[in-house]
């Protein structure tokens, strides 16, 4: 919802420059939360076809903001792929589009006057070869649907290869934002509804208390179950969000809040990943406070997130062979507290059982936990291979981990720079730093 305000403030900015256009609405962004209940809605699959082969998508939320080619190759160094920045008009699109095209970066492209313009748009750059994708809308309300269906089919009838993009409420907006009764009704209406091609909805679940201390959002993984259980029963690919810019209550990202976030949302099958933003957005007001973005607004230079963001980008194309493709088959989690009795799991989730490991993970003998344990264990399938990914989901700060695991011969440990080992070259016992993944590989027989 923060992040529908910041696209809205945008909005308004431009308009002060370009006063030919109208200014924005807002939205409340306070938050509360109400209990979800499973509806079952049938969801009927698109004609239309998006598949997903060549590299992770990640996505720069409010992207380049001088768009030269010097800045979108700024934007690849550090590892984006994908670029979301929204234009006052198409030709001032098609200047970026050139630049992006330069730089090899892909474009999910907007302009203002939507409803106006998009066929003008969608005949313009389908056959660019920047284009991504179509920027549709953000944060929509159960009532907009089918305007939206409207959008999308439009440019759907024109171009069949590109997807277009609307991006969903997280679960702890109101329900009179969603406008459904329960959040899982408003994701599986929407998907009955709206014919896109992915999957995508934003939550920020690293906050800090008036003590500096962070702590995680309780319904966080809650909000993942119902995306990726929705996005399969649908057979579309889900994106999701990890915040890199401090602001209010939330702090500037480290390496390790940054990694719970992603390899989270791999865990659960993300095939897409989005930063809001990387350009840090020209709003200090109290209530915001926008700060230490990747590219700082006042001097549009590289912050110190810049470089974390890099590095985790590194992590995450190392290990693409695990993630960009795989089909969860299990998704669990681990609390156990100092006296090794267990804790609460996160809400709507389930607890690990190693005595009841999926089918597939039969090369698995020994999987042992340490006291003060906070995990996550995702069993997922891609290809020929199945693989074990265990987060620590301790936040930065917290208590290492260490596992000690063992399985059959056959059995390959995925370490950080992608590179596959044998299992038995290594210790079986290996130590997780606070939302660092372990990952376990195997051949399927």
């Amino acid at each position: 919802m923060i992040k529908k305000i910041i696209f809205d403030f945008y909005y308004l900015l431009l308009f002060v420059f370009f006063v030919f256009f109208t200014s924005c609405k807002t939205t409340n962004n306070t938050f509360a939360y109400r209990n979800v209940d499973s509806v079952e809605i049938d969801v009927k699959k698109d004609i239309y076809t998006f598949d997903q082969k060549e590299e992770m998508p990640i996505l720069a939320w409010i992207g380049v903001q001088e768009h030269t080619v010097e800045r979108y190759r700024e934007l690849k160094e550090v590892g984006i792929n994908h670029n979301f920045s929204s234009f006052i008009n198409i030709e001032e699109l098609s200047n970026a589009m050139r630049a992006a095209r330069r730089a090899k970066i892909k474009m999910i492209i907007h302009i203002y006057d939507l409803d106006n313009e998009l066929e003008k748009m969608a005949k313009r750059f389908k056959n660019h070869s920047a284009l991504a994708g179509y920027f549709i809308g953000d944060e929509p309300n159960r009532n907009s649907f089918s305007h939206l269906a409207e959008l999308t089919r439009r440019v759907q009838e024109i171009d069949k290869k590109h997807f277009c993009y609307i991006n969903l409420y997280p679960n702890y907006a109101y329900l009179e934002q969603l406008g459904t009764t329960t959040y899982r009704e408003y994701v599986q209406l929407f998907l009955k509804e709206v014919p896109v091609e992915i999957l995508s909805f934003d939550y920020y679940p690293i906050r800090v208390n008036d003590s500096g201390e962070r702590f995680l959002n309780k319904i966080w993984y809650e909000n993942l179950e119902i995306i990726s259980d929705e996005a399969r029963k649908a057979v579309k690919p889900f994106w999701a969000f990890a915040l890199t810019t401090a602001h209010g209550p939330y702090p500037i990202p480290t390496l390790a809040d940054l990694r719970l976030q992603i390899f989270s949302n791999l865990a659960y099958g993300a095939q897409g990943i989005q930063y809001f933003t990387y350009w840090t957005p020209p709003f200090e007001t109290e209530e915001l406070g926008y700060n230490n973005g990747p590219i700082d607004n006042n001097k549009h230079e590289k912050t110190t997130t810049w470089y974390t963001v890099q590095q985790m980008n590194k992590e995450i194309k190392n290990l693409s062979n695990v993630f960009l493709g795989a089909h969860v088959i299990k998704v669990e989690h681990i609390t156990i507290n100092s006296s090794g009795k267990n804790g609460d799991i996160p809400k709507g989730t389930t607890r690990f059982d190693f005595s009841n490991k999926p089918a597939e993970a039969f090369i698995i003998k020994k999987f042992d936990i340490p006291n003060n344990t906070n995990a996550v264990v995702s069993f997922l399938k891609n290809g020929n291979k199945c693989y074990m990914v265990v987060i620590n989901r301790n936040l930065y700060g917290g208590e290492n981990v260490t596992f000690t695991i063992e399985g059959d011969a056959d059995l390959q440990l995925v370490k950080k720079d992608g590179t596959i080992v044998p299992a038995a070259s290594e210790s079986s016992s290996q130590t997780i730093t606070p939302g660092d993944a372990l990952i376990y590989g195997w051949d399927i027989k």
